[in-house]
Order: C-alpha cells, then sequence, then structure tokens
C-alpha cells in the first residue's frame, strides 16, 4: 500500500477514461474538482518520458524539448503524477503477460531503461521490486524460471529455519528490553538473479535466500538490536554496511548484515526504524504532505521540493551517463536550464544563467518594473547573482514601477533573458511617448 491521498487515487483511477477521451475535462473538473484534473494532466505530461530515451535519431525537436520540460515541471511541481505513472507502468506489465512476446518484451525494455530507475530513485522500493520482477521475467524468460523454481523447491525448509530463527532473536530482544518487530522477508527473484552475476556466485552460494527484518521503535534500538545479532551469531565483516550512518543517494536507510545461523547457514538481516522502513517502501510517497509544507522526516516543504528535484536531476544523469537518453534533449533541457521556485513553492523553469529581475519579469512584467531587491532563501541578493537550481526565490517591491535603464545594459549583467530585457525595452518605449 503507497497510503496516497484521495485526490491521488480519483486521478489514477479516472486517468485511463481520461486518456482514452471517454469522459470531458468538464465532466472531470465538475464531479472531482480541479485539483485532480491537475494530476491527470500531469501524468499525461509524462508521456513526453518516452522522448528522453536515445533513437535512431540524433536530433530532437523543439516541440518535443517542450514536452519533455512541461513533463519535468508536472514532476517537480506534484510528485504524485509520478507515482501514478509508475503504478500504471506496473499494471501495464501485469497486463501483458498473455500478450504477444514483442509486445511484452517493448514494455519491459521500456520500463527497464526509463520506470525501474526512476523508481529507484525516488526511493519507491514496492513498486521499484515489482517492475524489475517483471521487466525480469520478459526479459530473461528462462533464468527467471529457473530462480523461481530454486526458491520454490527449498520454500518450505527455508520458511521453517527462518521461523525457528526469528523466535529466538524475537526472544533475545525481549530479554534485553529492545522494541521491535522481528520477521522474515521474501526475496525478489531479479535481486537474486542481480546479485548471483555481480558477484559471480551460484544459488546456493548466496548469503540472502534467507532473510530477516528487525523494525525497531527508535534509532538507540536499531544498534541495540544489532549488537545482540552479533553477540549471539559470528557475522561476516565483509558483508556488513551501515547505511543508517551513510545514506544510499536515494535516501535508503538501513543496517545490512550477514551472520552464520544455526547449522552454518547464512542470514542476511536488514534493521531499520519505522519510518525508515516506511522511507523505504514508499519513498517521496512516504513524504506527500509536502505540497502543504509538512514532511514526515520534519524538514521544511521547501527543502523536500529541493530534495525532490534533486532526485529527478539525478535520475536524468543516470539515463545520460547510461546512452539511454538523447544528448540534444539533456543539453537543451537540463544543462541549459535552471528550476527554480516561488516562495509559494511553485516551480518555474529559465535558462541557465538567469538572474532575480529575469525571475522577476518572468513572474509578471509589474513585478520586474517594480523589483528593488530580492532574497534567496531569506537572504538578500544582488541583480547579478547567476540562479541555482533549487533556489527559492523572494522578489522586494516598492508601489511605483522604476525600472532603471543599467538593467539593459549587457556589460552589467542584470537582466540576461530576452524575455525580461523587451519588457524593459517596452516600459522604457512607452515612457518615451508620454513625455
Amino acid at each position: 500500500m503507497l497510503n496516497m491521498d484521495i485526490e491521488t487515487l480519483q486521478a489514477a483511477l479516472l486517468f485511463p477514461l481520461a486518456d482514452a477521451d471517454v469522459v470531458t475535462e468538464d465532466v472531470l473538473r465538475e464531479s472531482v474538482g480541479q485539483s485532480v484534473v491537475a494530476l491527470i494532466h500531469g501524468v499525461r505530461d509524462m508521456a513526453a518520458i518516452r522522448q528522453l530515451k536515445a533513437a535512431q535519431t540524433d536530433s530532437v525537436s523543439s516541440e518535443q524539448v517542450d514536452n519533455v520540460r512541461r513533463m519535468l515541471l508536472a514532476m517537480v511541481d506534484d510528485f504524485r503524477c509520478v507515482v501514478i505513472k509508475l503504478a500504471e507502468r506496473v499494471a501495464h506489465l501485469r497486463e501483458v503477460k498473455d500478450a504477444p512476446e514483442d509486445e511484452r518484451v517493448l514494455a519491459a525494455k521500456e520500463c527497464t531503461n526509463i520506470y525501474a530507475p526512476l523508481a529507484n530513485r525516488l526511493g519507491i522500493g514496492q513498486l521499484k521490486w515489482e517492475l524489475e520482477d517483471y521487466c525480469f521475467r520478459y526479459l530473461h524468460p528462462a533464468e527467471y524460471k529457473r530462480i523461481a523454481k530454486l526458491l520454490h523447491e527449498r520454500r518450505i525448509d527455508r520458511e521453517h529455519y527462518i521461523e525457528e530463527f526469528v523466535s529466538g532473536l524475537r526472544q533475545s530482544m525481549k530479554e534485553e528490553n529492545v522494541r521491535a518487530e522481528v520477521y522474515g522477508r521474501p526475496k525478489h527473484i531479479y535481486s537474486i538473479w542481480r546479485k548471483m552475476q555481480k558477484k559471480h556466485l551460484a544459488f546456493d552460494e548466496l548469503f540472502d535466500v534467507r532473510a530477516v527484518r528487525i523494525v525497531a521503535e527508535r534509532l538507540q534500538d536499531c544498534y541495540a538490536a544489532l549488537g545482540i545479532v552479533h553477540t549471539h551469531f559470528r557475522h561476516l565483516p565483509d558483508e556488513f554496511d551501515d547505511y543508517v550512518a551513510n545514506p544510499k543517494p536515494n535516501g535508503y536507510q538501513s543496517i545490512h548484515t550477514v551472520v552464520l545461523g544455526p547449522g552454518g547457514k547464512t542470514v542476511e538481516i536488514q534493521i531499520r526504524t519505522k519510518q525508515m522502513h516506511e522511507d523505504a517502501e514508499l519513498g517521496v510517497a512516504a513524504h506527500w504532505k509536502y505540497k502543504e509544507g509538512t514532511s514526515g522526516g520534519g524538514r521544511s516543504g521547501h527543502e523536500d521540493r529541493i530534495a525532490w528535484l534533486r532526485k529527478l536531476i539525478a535520475w536524468q544523469e543516470e539515463m545520460a551517463d547510461s546512452g539511454e537518453m538523447l544528448d540534444e534533449v539533456r543539453s537543451q533541457v537540463f544543462d541549459d536550464r535552471v528550476y527554480v521556485f516561488t516562495p509559494k513553492g511553485d516551480v518555474v523553469d529559465l535558462p541557465a544563467g538567469s538572474t532575480p529581475l529575469d525571475f522577476a519579469y518572468h513572474i509578471h512584467s509589474d513585478v520586474g518594473h517594480r523589483c528593488i531587491g530580492a532574497k534567496i532563501g531569506g537572504r538578500i541578493v544582488p541583480f547579478t547573482y547567476q540562479l541555482q537550481m533549487g533556489d527559492q526565490i523572494e522578489i522586494i517591491t516598492q508601489k511605483q514601477p522604476n525600472p532603471s535603464r543599467d538593467w539593459l545594459n549587457p556589460n552589467l549583467g542584470y537582466v540576461t533573458t530576452s524575455r525580461g530585457r523587451s519588457k524593459i525595452h517596452a516600459w522604457v518605449r512607452k515612457q518615451y511617448r508620454e513625455k
């Protein structure tokens, strides 16, 4: 369960109908409201995601670039449209299970190259694992069946072993007054195969086919639980990772350790708090209330939005580095643009090198004309300041418009966009005519 709000559920259910023009936008707006319609628009804008992928051609139209920019703005403005799109792709992979092979392979390749990496970057484990397993099943059916068969053959013995292991561990936790849930956890076929490939291991040599998770009340309980585990069982030092102290790039936090359980069998153990568990399973969906300026992690709404923007930028960089993104799209959408926020949290797309005055004129010509100063994150900055990705900008205005002619001097660097310069020129010409 992704624990999404009612608007997200409504948009997810109605999107297929809206996309197929079964129901009009006016009817939707009247029945469920503008917020849901805006979400549906955001999901529809994400169709441009396919234009991120490198194609046979090495050129891209301005319309494609505009579509991708609009998609990114929709993604940053309300992450819920991304969650809906990812869930829709999972549903699509389920639906093509009995479709012709070429259709399954096409859907799986798209998800492998684009959607699974996006789910990973956003830390939405629930959707990531399902996307990856379905893709692996369709792209490598023989390997999928082989691992599934091996897991099934030993399932009863493995479950009995884990049951006894968990029972003993729970008792030890209780004796030490450590508040935590302990349970066996399922292993995903794709993750098993990936580890076999990465470490050149046979199925029998894997450490984490037998897996246990400890979900503690508090952070100190996590390390207390780790101490209990390492006291009762010998651990393998090379298999220990503390992602609590050193989180993964997507924000994932857990302590990973592998121990030798009864009979010398290896058991992989993950230890995390309840909040870390929720974050690992839901990712950004765990903090959907950031639109209202709240956050499950205690950060400000703006910090959440900057973190969200950075995750999206990291995802596009990952695609570009792997050769999956058309270079021209990367240049025109990401390298040559800067995405900043208004005080209300709305995202604004500007050319790289833009200044506070460019931002002011982008908002409205009257805001630019009356601008006398600017703040970034509450700090006064000069008009020549070049806006950085994720900046939150507040424009200070006076009552009467009074733009300076100096703003038009290209050597001073006050205004860099043609939009800002044209609005200042228009004001100057108007003043000249009135005189």
